[in-house]
């Protein structure tokens, strides 16, 4: 039997009037092109009828929106240009929400690479549009979250309460080298994952949820290897990770209090499992990856994961309505 009333974190879609910027800025490399590639391309375009139908089949009350290409600001040399890109890319978003305001939420697009422009984006899209935080997709240039000159972002986040989404984007040069005769390494198999992870771990050692102890930071993909890794993180010494400034508590302390993961992508009933076993599942959060993945096989793996239905009506619903105070 469906469970109804799902929220669902992670599924994406696409502006077409978008494409030629994406493909300017990001030199044609399109990270998507699986076997279905057509079909899905298809489905990201559509934010209406066909989409809530497949919302409906599998139970999903509300999406919230991100875009596929999202990180194509993220890439964008000119700091103008990326601004103005990612206010129209987030009033098309709005524009789709409004069609469906029972149904869909927002994740905003920030020009990340001018911190004080992201923040003012990400204000904007919070109070003015209704958004429910921020989608960031990896590295912005080589640059990570941790870095000081990145903090106007945490201090607006933290002060409109929102969380901040950290998906995967482009791989950094060196581990394209390390994946180069095996390509199927370096996207959602191993090097996404890895990449992301230690996005997170940076942004956790920078000493971020220490100055913003309530932030929320959301990763994907049942939490991108983090929670499977907790006990080796325990035995790093004090002295060697406090190389970039001591945090104030270990790493798992974090995971535990500042990091929520989602279903998205990436879920059997070990991870599943395995995953409460390690953070509890009040930190677990429902999500399709729609229409990178096939929304119909998660939703099965999550309905019928060999947990109680306490804990299953916590990961699909219950903890995002909380998070998002809906």
């Amino acid at each position: 039997m469906t469970i109804e009333g799902k929220i669902a974190l992670e599924e994406h879609f696409l502006d077409p009037a978008q494409d030629a910027y994406f493909d300017m800025v990001s030199h044609g490399k399109d990270p998507f092109t699986g076997p279905h590639a057509v079909e899905v391309m298809k489905k990201l375009r559509d934010t209406d009828a066909a989409r809530i139908a497949d919302m409906d089949r599998i139970g999903i009350e509300i999406a919230v929106l991100s875009y596929y290409n999202g990180s194509s600001v993220q890439l964008d040399p000119d700091h103008d240009r990326a601004e103005s890109t990612a206010q129209a890319m987030n009033d098309f978003l709005a524009a789709r929400i409004a069609a469906h305001p029972d149904r869909f939420k927002g994740w905003a697009a920030l020009p990340v690479q001018d911190p004080q422009a992201a923040a003012r984006e990400l204000v904007r899209c919070v109070n003015e549009l209704g958004f429910v935080g921020a989608m960031i997709n990896g590295h912005t240039q080589g640059e990570y979250l941790d870095e000081p000159r990145f903090l106007p972002i945490w201090e607006k986040a933290a002060e409109l309460n929102v969380p901040i989404y950290l998906h995967p984007g482009i791989t950094t040069p060196d581990p394209v080298r390390s994946y180069a005769a095996y390509p199927a390494l370096e996207k959602p198999a191993w090097g996404w994952s890895v990449e992301t992870g230690l996005h997170a771990l940076r942004i956790i050692l920078g000493g971020v949820f220490d100055r913003f102890p309530d932030m929320q930071l959301v990763l994907g993909h049942m939490g991108e290897l983090l929670p499977f890794h907790c006990a080796r993180f325990d035995q790093i010494e004090p002295a060697t990770q406090a190389q970039k400034g001591a945090p104030k508590h270990a790493i798992t302390h974090y995971i535990h209090n500042n990091i929520m993961i989602t279903t998205s992508g990436n879920l059997s009933p070990a991870t599943m499992i395995g995953a409460i076993l390690e953070m509890g599942a009040d930190r677990i959060l429902y999500a399709t990856d729609y229409p990178l993945a096939d929304a119909d096989h998660f939703n099965h793996l999550v309905e019928t994961a060999p947990i109680s239905h306490a804990d299953l009506m916590k990961i699909c619903r219950d903890n995002s309505r909380r998070l998002f105070g809906l």
